[in-house]
């Protein structure tokens, strides 16, 4: 449990890390900013949610967050 809570940080710093590379951009997407940020959110009350059931010592199934892959969009813009 301990590693998959891990790794779940370790995702959620990479995530945090994309955030700010977006935000150091010129113009950032904001499209891209809100997704990432939601994603984040994500992966933080999962955390939270492990941790609290560790607490209290309870068994149950742990919800998964899709990873989620960020494709340029295939139009013709510049």
């Amino acid at each position: 449990m301990d590693q998959f809570i891990k790794s779940l940080r370790h995702r959620r710093a990479i995530i945090q890390a994309r955030i700010e590379d977006e935000q150091a951009r010129p113009a950032p997407d904001q499209l891209r900013l809100s997704a990432l940020k939601r994603l984040k959110l994500r992966f933080r009350e999962q955390i939270e949610f492990i941790e609290r059931m560790n607490r209290r010592g309870e068994k149950t199934s742990i919800p998964v967050v899709w990873r989620r892959v960020f494709r340029p969009l295939l139009s013709g813009r510049t």
